[in-house]
C-alpha cells in the first residue's frame, strides 16, 4: 500500500466549500448590494408626509361619526331608499337595563350551593371568553367566591 500525500489545504478548502456550498465573500457583497438597491427603490413616507396623511383620516373619521346612520329601504317598485336612524336612548326616568355581569350574579344567587361554569354558560347563553371575563371581574371585586373547580357562590 502506497501512502498518500496529504492534500494541500487550499484544496481541502475549496473542496469544503463547493461541497457543503458555502457563500464567498464576493457572493454576500454582491446580495448586499443588492439588497440596499432594492431597498432604495421601495419609497417609504416621509415623516411629515405621514403626518398629513394621519390628520387626513383623523378628519375622515370625525366627519363620519358626525352623520346619522342612514339605512337603505326599498320600495315597491324595487327602488332604494335612503332613511335616517335615530340612536336609541333610554328614556328618563326608567329603570336603567341590567348588566351582564348582573344577569351572571342574579343566576348565581339563585342557588345557594353554588352554580358550575357549565350550567352557567347554557343559563345565560354567553360565550365561554365571555363568561369567564365575567366571573372573574365578579371575583376580583368580591361578589363571588370559588367554592371548588368551576363552582362559583355569591359572596352575603
Amino acid at each position: 500500500m502506497k501512502k498518500q500525500k496529504p492534500g494541500s489545504l487550499e484544496a481541502l478548502v475549496e473542496f469544503a466549500i463547493e461541497h457543503f456550498k458555502i457563500p464567498t465573500r464576493e457572493e454576500i457583497d454582491s446580495l448586499v448590494k443588492k439588497t440596499e438597491q432594492s431597498l432604495l427603490r421601495l419609497k417609504m413616507p416621509t415623516r411629515t408626509e405621514f403626518n398629513r396623511l394621519m390628520q387626513r383620516v383623523e378628519a375622515l373619521e370625525k366627519a363620519v361619526k358626525g352623520r346619522n346612520h342612514t339605512t337603505r329601504k326599498t320600495t315597491k317598485r324595487g327602488k332604494t331608499s335612503q332613511k335616517a336612524v335615530a340612536k336609541k336612548r333610554p328614556a328618563s326616568g326608567t329603570k336603567s337595563q341590567t348588566t351582564d355581569s348582573e344577569k351572571v350574579l342574579s343566576m348565581i344567587r339563585k342557588y345557594r350551593a353554588g352554580l358550575d361554569v357549565g350550567r352557567l354558560k347554557a343559563r345565560t347563553g354567553f360565550e365561554d371568553k365571555k363568561l369567564r371575563n365575567i366571573v372573574f371581574r365578579l371575583s376580583k371585586q368580591g361578589r363571588i367566591e370559588r367554592t371548588g373547580r368551576g363552582v362559583y357562590k355569591a359572596k352575603a
